[in-house]
């Protein structure tokens, strides 16, 4: 941490620090760790916020009562529920408030998706395809869109583009989670996001710069 705050705390980008990924924060030794670890965070840069990033049960993980923001990852009718598109709204709401409930700190839903095949289709829709891919977008927004009055402060998606992984029964061809191919073509679920977005940054004021004064020609 002090080798990465001291490279990128002049960075206009760094909103917050996160000091781990997904990490085994159920243990026994990790209330400890992650207490003494953000302490010295917030030394280093007592001007931002510090998280990790938790996939763990809230209410066994030992690192959430120091963290300023609870950023959570987790996968409905993916990982957990394969296939299930009807459970994604009742498990995250319930996510949320049992959370929120217990830390009543902001929470950002730091990664959610599904794998999409470019150029898979299925009516009704199935895993790994496009369809697929756009509902769980659909149903994840519609609660991030009743939270975010209350608590919810941000959502990232996983991911901007698919990669390359490890071989595994669960891959296909690598992670195919982006909203743009390897090569960068745009999935069907990249124009849910584009819309969503836009409408977002026009309920908040936020628009890019380039659309208010746009160049003359």
């Amino acid at each position: 941490m002090d080798e990465l705050v001291r490279r990128d705390k002049n960075h206009p980008s760094v909103v917050m620090w996160s000091v781990a990924n997904e990490p085994a924060a159920e243990m026994p030794p990790a209330g400890f760790y992650f207490q003494m670890l953000i302490k010295h965070t917030k030394v280093l840069d007592p001007t931002r916020p510090v998280t990790f990033i938790t996939d763990s049960n809230y209410a066994r993980d030992k690192g959430a009562p120091y963290v300023d923001v609870i950023c959570v990852n987790s996968y409905f009718s993916w990982y957990h529920d394969p296939g299930h598109l009807e459970v994604i709204q009742i498990q995250l709401n319930t996510q949320f408030e049992n959370w929120y409930g217990k830390y009543q700190k902001p929470i950002i839903q730091s990664e959610y998706g599904a794998d999409a095949a470019p150029g898979f289709h299925s009516d009704p829709p199935v895993m790994f395809t496009e369809e697929y891919q756009k509902l769980v977008l659909r149903d994840y927004h519609s609660v991030f869109d009743q939270k975010r009055k209350l608590y919810v402060v941000g959502e990232l998606i996983w991911n901007f583009a698919d990669f390359m992984t490890t071989q595994g029964v669960t891959r296909m061809v690598g992670n195919k989670k982006g909203i743009f191919t390897r090569q960068r073509q745009p999935k069907e679920a990249a124009f849910i996001l584009k819309e969503r977005y836009w409408r977002l940054a026009n309920e908040t004021g936020r628009l890019p710069l380039w659309t208010k004064y746009p160049c003359s020609h």
